[in-house]
Formats: structure tokens, C-alpha cells, sequence
């Protein structure tokens, strides 16, 4: 008998799902989540900050630790200030590639206990008849899971593994938090189709469809990344 097919989520190690996204310091065992830094301003983290404040979450999910992280905005910096905060992580960055490329990446970091920094460019939307609006400035966002087509296990427990990514998990600062879930927006190779600015776009670069929670759309493509791997993590289903 066919098994129904559908998703499954893989989610970074220590990501609690609460009434906003939380992490744990200590064993699953132990009582109690700290609330992810940076994710209930009612007012959007400025683009600027958004690096600064993505390390944060990263070194508070990997390590349980709160750290105090300077404004930067370029992935040289944000690089620089992941390996001296994270020196047990083999810090990796690369530039704009595919997204078979990119997917398999943040796939094997959230396999290893690991997450990814993604630095985002949105484009603009235009409107009929009015002056084209100028680009949005590049943001950094944080991959804390991936989802990819369900598999069984195989044992017959009816269990599913993720063992291929086709769209990223992402936390933005500057998107509601959500509620019940470790993510509040989720990244897909392709560019909306009603998104005439996007399509022009991914004629010559490739480029993703964000949705978040509420369902508001958005289309952009990824200008650098880096993985932050670590060992033989596990992972949060």
C-alpha cells in the first residue's frame, strides 16, 4: 500500500516551538526556554542591525549563551564575528549559488547540528504607470530548519526522515514571530509568478519566493550564506 506523501520539517537542535521561538540552554530534560533574542520588538530591526542581531540567535541556539554583537552588515564581518564567537564551528562562507546548491548546503548544516546565515536581497515590486521604486537595502535572515518530501523510515513505526531540502525555514527579524512554530517565514527556489519585477530577475539569477506565516509573499535571492555546521548534532523534529 502507498504511504501518503507530504512534508517533513527538520529543525535546528535546542529550537523550542512555543508561542514565539525559543531555545534551550541546558538537555531537553531540563525545564524551561529562553525566548530567542531579537524576535518580539513590535517594530522591525532596522537593515543594519539585522546581522547583529541573526549571530545573536545563532550563538544562543548553538551555545545557550546571550552575546553582545556589534553593528555589521557585511558577510566578511558577520564571518569575522561568527568564528570569534563560535570557535568550535567550522564557519563557511560562500557567495550567490544555486539553489540545489544552497538547499544542500543548509541541509547538511541543520544534519550536523548546525544553522545558516543568509544574507537576503528582496526586490522591489513596481506598480503600472508610477517611477520604479528603488531596491530595498540586503537584510540577514537565520535558516533553523529545512523541509523536504516525507519518507518513511522503513521500520514501519510510520516515522519520516528529511533526506533532501526543497524549501528553507528561515526566523527574520522583521517579520512577525508567529505562534507554534520554530520559523516565521519559508524560502523556495522560484520566483512568484504575479511578481513581474522577480520574473525579469530570474532570467539571469536565481531567485526564491518567501512566504511568511501570514502569508504575505516576497521575492528576493540570496546574496552570500554562511554554515555553521558542528559535529554529529541532532535533530528537533
Amino acid at each position: 500500500m502507498r504511504l501518503p506523501e507530504g512534508l517533513v520539517r527538520r529543525y535546528a537542535v535546542g529550537l523550542v516551538m512555543d508561542t514565539v521561538p525559543c531555545y534551550r540552554s541546558g538537555p531537553d530534560s531540563e525545564p524551561g526556554a529562553k525566548v530567542l533574542p531579537g524576535i518580539l520588538v513590535r517594530h522591525r530591526a532596522p537593515p543594519h542591525r539585522t546581522g547583529a542581531l541573526v549571530l545573536q540567535q545563532a550563538v544562543a541556539l548553538l551555545t545557550g549563551q546571550r552575546v553582545a554583537v556589534p553593528t555589521v552588515t557585511s558577510a566578511a564581518g558577520v564571518l569575522r564575528h561568527a568564528q570569534r564567537l563560535l570557535p568550535g564551528f567550522d564557519a563557511q562562507l560562500v557567495w550567490e549559488q544555486a539553489p540545489s546548491d544552497l538547499l544542500a548546503l543548509c541541509h547538511e548544516a541543520v544534519h550536523r547540528g548546525g544553522l545558516v546565515l543568509l544574507m537576503w536581497q528582496s526586490i522591489a515590486r513596481e506598480v503600472r504607470g508610477a517611477p520604479r521604486p528603488p531596491s530595498p537595502p540586503p537584510q540577514w535572515m537565520l535558516v533553523v530548519g529545512v523541509e523536504g518530501p516525507w519518507r518513511p523510515v522503513g521500520d514501519g513505526s510510520g516515522n519520516a526522515v528529511c533526506t533532501e531540502a526543497s524549501g528553507l525555514l528561515v526566523l527574520d527579524t522583521q517579520v512577525h514571530p508567529g505562534w507554534g512554530l520554530g520559523h516565521n517565514q519559508c524560502l523556495v527556489p522560484g520566483a512568484y509568478p504575479f511578481h513581474e519585477a522577480a520574473m525579469r530577475v530570474a532570467e539571469f539569477r536565481s531567485v526564491w519566493s518567501a512566504r511568511t506565516l501570514e502569508g504575505n509573499l516576497d521575492c528576493g535571492f540570496v546574496l552570500s550564506a554562511i554554515a555553521l555546521p558542528h559535529g554529529k548534532g541532532q535533530c528537533a523534529q
